[in-house]
C-alpha cells in the first residue's frame, strides 16, 4: 500500500511535465500555423504525423538522454544517416518548390522515388525510434510509452504518410493523367527503386521494410 503512494506523486508529476512540454510546444506552434496561407493548407497537413511523432516522442523519456559518444563508429553511423535524412528532405521541399510550376515533377530526389520528402522523414524518425527504444532498454529513466508502444507510435507515423501519399497519387492521376501512369510504372512509391503494380502492396512494403531493418539495428550493441 505505501509502495503504490510513493509512486502516485510521481506519476503525477511525470504527467505535469508532460502537459507542461505539450502546451509549451502547441504554443509555439499555432501562431505559426495560423499565419499559413490558405495554399499551403495541405502542406501544413502534411507536417501533421511527423510534428505529433515528435511531440510524443520528445515527452516519452523523463530523464535527459546521454550525450552521444562520437569516438563509437556506431554512433558515427546513426548520426550520418539521420543528417541525411534531414539533407534529403530539405532538397526534396526545395527542389519541388522551385520545379512544380513546370508540371509533374520527376525529376532531381523525385527520381529515386514518388515521395522522396516522406522517406526521408521515414529514415530520421527511424534513427530517432532507435534510439528511443535504446534509452528506454539501457537507462533507469522510463516513459510513460512503453518500448512496444514507441515503436507502434512510428508504424501509427509510416501509415499516415502511406494514407496521405495515396490521397496525393489519386490527384496527381487526375491531373496529368497518362504522363503520371508512366512516371509511376517507372519509380518507386516511397521506398527508392521498389516500383510495383500494387498500391496495397506498395503501401504495405513503406510499413513493414522499415520496421523490419529497425528491428535488426535494435539487435546489434551500440553505445551512444
Amino acid at each position: 500500500m505505501s509502495s503504490t503512494l510513493e509512486n502516485k506523486p510521481d506519476s503525477e508529476g511525470r504527467f505535469e511535465r508532460l502537459k507542461m512540454r505539450l502546451t509549451s510546444t502547441i504554443g509555439y506552434l499555432l501562431p505559426f500555423i495560423a499565419s499559413l496561407p490558405p495554399l499551403a493548407a495541405w502542406g501544413g497537413l502534411m507536417t501533421v504525423p511527423f510534428i505529433i511523432y515528435l511531440l510524443m516522442m520528445m515527452s516519452n523519456i523523463s530523464t535527459a538522454p546521454p550525450l552521444p559518444d562520437l569516438t563509437q563508429p556506431t554512433t558515427l553511423v546513426t548520426l550520418t544517416v539521420a543528417s541525411l535524412g534531414l539533407l534529403l528532405l530539405l532538397y526534396s521541399v526545395v527542389y519541388l518548390w522551385k520545379a512544380k510550376s513546370h508540371g509533374l515533377v520527376t525529376g532531381g530526389p523525385y527520381r529515386l522515388c514518388r515521395h522522396p520528402q516522406y522517406f526521408s522523414l521515414i529514415v530520421f524518425t527511424m534513427i530517432m525510434t532507435y534510439q528511443s527504444v535504446w534509452i528506454l532498454q539501457h537507462t533507469f529513466g522510463m516513459g510513460w510509452l512503453s518500448i512496444d508502444q514507441t515503436k507502434m507510435l512510428w508504424l501509427l507515423m509510416l501509415g499516415a504518410y502511406v494514407v496521405i501519399a495515396g490521397v496525393e497519387e489519386m490527384h496527381l492521376e487526375k491531373r496529368y493523367g497518362d504522363e503520371w501512369t508512366e512516371y509511376r510504372k517507372s519509380v518507386g512509391f516511397i521506398i527508392p527503386f521498389i516500383p510495383l503494380k500494387s498500391s496495397l502492396i506498395e503501401g504495405v512494403i513503406v510499413i513493414l521494410l522499415p520496421y523490419v531493418i529497425l528491428e535488426v539495428i535494435l539487435l546489434v550493441p551500440i553505445t551512444f
